[in-house]
């Protein structure tokens, strides 16, 4: 155990981890709340103006991640120069590309009349500016910092609102009141907090240099063409189905993707850790050991316990959103969390990418199948098949996952156990609703094994330290 909290840090997972929990808890009672309270016209434009706001994962750049990167390994005073010189960065980036896309957003849904496009605008800005000091505030360690922030940004932002109007109860008020307005606060205050305690690295040093910034260009550019290509696998689907489908069937695809992503919490609290300390290893053996490590904490634990307990979701799901609850939102709840599992172990391997500075690779698979993704998806959404949609992330996610894990299969260990273990686990979903069960048990307990077998030749490889 001292082995593995010294390489993979798990008391700065468990930080990482805490405030993505606490939003399912948010989450678990927010939604049911919004289903009760809110028209779905009303509720559908609160969520969609949250998926705007999404796009400023593609607009931050990467500043506050590469600064991140560049600090490793670096005296206080550099340290200190690099950050202000990527804040200051971000605060100009954050201004014009957020008056750039609320110009785009308002022509192309410029029938959306609950849509605040100002609060939008302003959420936009300091959505850009918090992933990049909350990346910086990683590369420094600071995880309390980012776990109160987080918390307070991606959770009350979200669920706020609902409580204030289940106590309230009062349908005049929530008739002319802005569900943004509180999530625009709380972002704020999230802000203000993670200022708070890195203003000694922010003010102490502020030091402008041109050619600091310029340093940023290169990794930039592949990293931002990546989040970009990102927007498009993950949002474009939301856009079209909120254009052509119905409000209902927009709330059901939306909340099933929502209740899944929360998977992504684990996985995203390892790449905090894990980034850091890719960037600080200089040998490759040690690179190999870090990377393989987190993957598979990630990966066995997670795929056991979504093996284990799958016979209880449609109940669970039942239980929780009560008369709101339809069998659409369980197929496509089912079909998300797969392809989410997938996404996470692919944004662990991303991470690899980014560390040792070969992001165009990964933007160039990502450039192979962003054509034939769109062309497939426009069909998918003229066929008004909600469920074909889902089968084409799924199927998306998939082939970017083994064409990055090949790619870099040198730097995991026991790489075709791990894929033969994964192989199994999609076995066990294709086979889920067949009649057959000798096929359906007998896929489940080889999963068992392959996992089982994956652990223990973790064991005896890492026998003698861990």
């Amino acid at each position: 155990m001292l082995y593995l909290n010294r390489n993979i840090n798990l008391n700065n997972i468990a930080l990482s981890t805490l405030p993505g929990l606490l939003s399912i808890l948010l989450t678990f009672f927010s939604i049911p709340i919004y289903l009760k309270f809110l028209q779905p016209n009303v509720y559908s434009s609160f969520l969609i103006s949250h998926v705007f706001m999404a796009l400023s994962l593609v607009f931050n750049f990467n500043i506050g991640k590469i600064a991140s990167i560049k600090i490793q390994n670096k005296k206080l005073i550099t340290k200190n120069i690099i950050i202000s010189n990527a804040l200051f960065l971000s605060v100009i980036i954050s201004l014009i590309f957020s008056f750039l896309v609320i110009l785009v957003l308002k022509l192309i849904f410029i029938e959306e009349e609950k849509i605040n496009f100002s609060l939008v605008f302003i959420g936009i800005f300091i959505s850009i500016f918090y992933i990049n000091i909350e990346a910086i505030a990683k590369g420094l360690g600071k995880f309390k910092t980012v776990a109160f922030s987080n918390l307070i940004f991606y959770g009350f932002s979200i669920s706020a609102p609902s409580f204030i109007f289940f106590f309230l109860n009062n349908k005049t008020f929530l008739k002319n009141f802005d569900l943004l307005y509180i999530s625009i606060i709380f972002k704020f205050i999230s802000i203000f907090f993670i200022i708070f305690f890195l203003k000694h690295h922010i003010f102490r040093n502020f030091i402008l240099d041109k050619k600091i910034m310029l340093k940023f260009r290169n990794q930039s550019l592949w990293m931002t063409l990546t989040n970009f290509y990102n927007q498009i696998f993950d949002y474009l689907d939301k856009y079209l189905i909120k254009l052509f489908f119905n409000p209902m069937i927009f709330i059901n695809y939306l909340i099933s993707q929502q209740i899944a992503s929360k998977l992504s919490i684990f996985s995203s609290s390892i790449i905090a850790v894990l980034l850091p300390k890719l960037a600080s290893q200089q040998k490759k053996i040690y690179k190999v050991k870090v990377l393989s490590l987190h993957l598979f904490f990630f990966y066995i634990p997670v795929s056991i316990l979504i093996v284990l307990f799958h016979f209880i979701f449609d109940d669970l799901l039942q239980w929780w959103l009560k008369d709101s609850f339809n069998y659409n939102i369980y197929n496509i709840f089912i079909l998300f969390l797969i392809a989410t599992f997938i996404s996470c172990m692919s944004n662990i391997l991303i991470s690899h990418y980014e560390a040792i500075e070969i992001t165009k690779l990964n933007t160039i698979f990502e450039s192979i199948m962003i054509i034939p993704f769109i062309f497939c998806l426009f069909i998918s959404v003229q066929s008004n098949n909600i469920i074909l949609v889902c089968y084409l992330i799924l199927i998306k996610e998939l082939l970017l996952f083994f064409t990055r894990a090949f790619y870099i299969k040198e730097y995991l260990v026991f790489f075709k156990d791990y894929i033969f273990s994964f192989f199994l686990f999609l076995i066990f979903w294709i086979t889920y609703n067949n009649d057959n069960l000798y096929i359906f048990y007998g896929a489940k307990i080889l999963f068992y094994l392959s996992v089982v077998r994956l652990f223990f030749l973790l064991i005896k490889k890492f026998k003698k330290i861990l």
